[in-house]
């Protein structure tokens, strides 16, 4: 009897994550590949806790806003 072996694939999704400036212009974007929304979040989250400089960032799946993330949200 042949073994078989089960493969899960993960869609991978084009995210871009725009920083926002203290007047709410965009001021810098990032493209990113991730599986899921809430990777995305998660990511964008970790981004602006690493910085001091952009109050919050806003996620967007081509034209499908995600959400966005304030500092200390």
């Amino acid at each position: 009897m042949a073994a078989t072996h089960a493969t899960t694939t993960t869609a991978i999704r084009s995210y871009r994550i725009y920083f926002r400036d203290a007047t709410n212009l965009l001021a810098r974007p990032y493209d990113v590949a991730l599986a899921s929304d809430d990777d995305a979040r998660a990511l964008a989250m970790l981004m602006l806790d690493r910085q001091s400089v952009y109050p919050c960032v806003e996620i967007w799946d081509r034209t499908r806003l995600v959400c966005m993330v304030r500092n200390g949200d």
